[in-house]
Parts: structure tokens; sequence; C-alpha cells
């Protein structure tokens, strides 16, 4: 019986070439972007959309750099940045500018009142998509649902204030984003989306 192994190797990193590859980028966002949170191997993958393996072998490499620490709870590794390492503040730059985004968005939103989806558009989703090169600092935010603005905008805030740049917060309702009844919405979903996962 013969087994054929399907290897699948991460994309390189196109929206920073300092670092290998986009799952690497979107792990090291994760942790460097909630400094306080502990995340275990399977979150990690999720979050970065890749397989519990190559996760892993992005985590040992960190491990053994030292960038990031582990803790275990039963048969769960809690993996944490390492705040006191002296390229920390470094590296926190750099996800933060191309990854942080996409790694701190979902956390800050998540529980708000109404809210059904959330996706990044605009300039910063071209560019998570590799279409084409960041060149605006602000992020385009769209919320579907029927959403509590005022708590919706407070999040937006706080992640600005973290990230360094300007979150565009638009609200857009449910039935309107399904129909595309709106020019905007029409407009929107004929250009590149990045949707943020909440689970």
């Amino acid at each position: 019986m013969k087994v054929i192994l399907h290897i699948v190797k991460p994309d390189k990193a196109a929206l920073s070439p300092i670092l290998r590859s986009d799952t690497q980028g979107m792990i090291l966002a994760q942790l460097f972007m909630n400094p306080t949170d502990g995340f275990s191997i399977s979150e990690l993958a999720r979050q970065a959309n890749t397989s519990v393996p190559t996760a892993m072998r992005e985590v040992e490499r960190l491990l053994e750099s030292q960038l990031v620490t582990a803790k275990t709870y039963g048969r769960t590794k809690v993996i944490q940045v390492n705040t006191q390492h002296s390229l920390h503040d470094s590296i926190r730059q750099i996800v933060a500018y191309s990854y942080g985004p996409a790694a701190v968005l979902p956390a800050a939103l998540y529980g708000i009142e109404g809210l059904e989806q959330a996706y990044l558009y605009g300039n910063y989703a071209a560019y998570l998509k590799k279409e084409r090169p960041s060149d605006s600092p602000e992020i385009d935010l769209l919320l579907v649902g029927y959403v509590n603005r005022i708590e919706a905008s407070n999040a937006a805030k706080r992640v600005e204030g973290y990230l360094e740049r300007a979150v565009n917060v638009k609200f857009v309702g449910s039935q309107e984003w399904e129909t595309s009844s709106s020019d905007f919405v029409a407009e929107v979903k004929q250009r590149p989306l990045f949707e943020l996962r909440f689970t």
C-alpha cells in the first residue's frame, strides 16, 4: 500500500520581505499583538489558516529563538510572546504594520451586539490578498448586521491607538449586504475582501 503525503508549502511573505511566509507573519501577529494572551497550537493554526503541523513547526522555531515561551497544561501547550526579548519591540513594529490589523480586530470586535460579519476592504484588503502594495496607512473596516455602532466605533478607536493607524468603519445592514442593494455594497463585493474570523 503506497501512502502519498501532500506537503503544503506556505506562501512566501508577500506582505513583509523580512518574514519567511504569510503563515509565519500571521502567527507572529497573533502572539506579538496580543502579548498578555496565550494560544494553543491549534488556535494559532486556525487563526493563520494553516495546518496544525505547519503551525507547530513555526512555533518550534520561535521557541528555539526564545521569542516566545511555552507552558503545558495537561496535554495542551500554551504559547505566549516573550516581551523581555531584545528584539520584541522591533518585531512587533514589523508585524503590526503588515499583519497586525487582521490579528487584533477580531478580538476587539468579538461579542459586539448585532455584529454578524466583518471584513477588511479597500487598499489594505488588496494588500492582504497580494493584489497591490499598501500605499495607505488607513484600514477600511466593514461591519455587517444591526450593529451597536457606538460600541463598534469605540472598539475601532482602541485598535487605532494600538496599531497607530486610522480605522475607518462602515456599517451595512444584513439584507443590504446579502442582496447587494446599494451601489456601495456592489462595488465593495467586486474588489478584494478579507473576512475577519471570530472563532
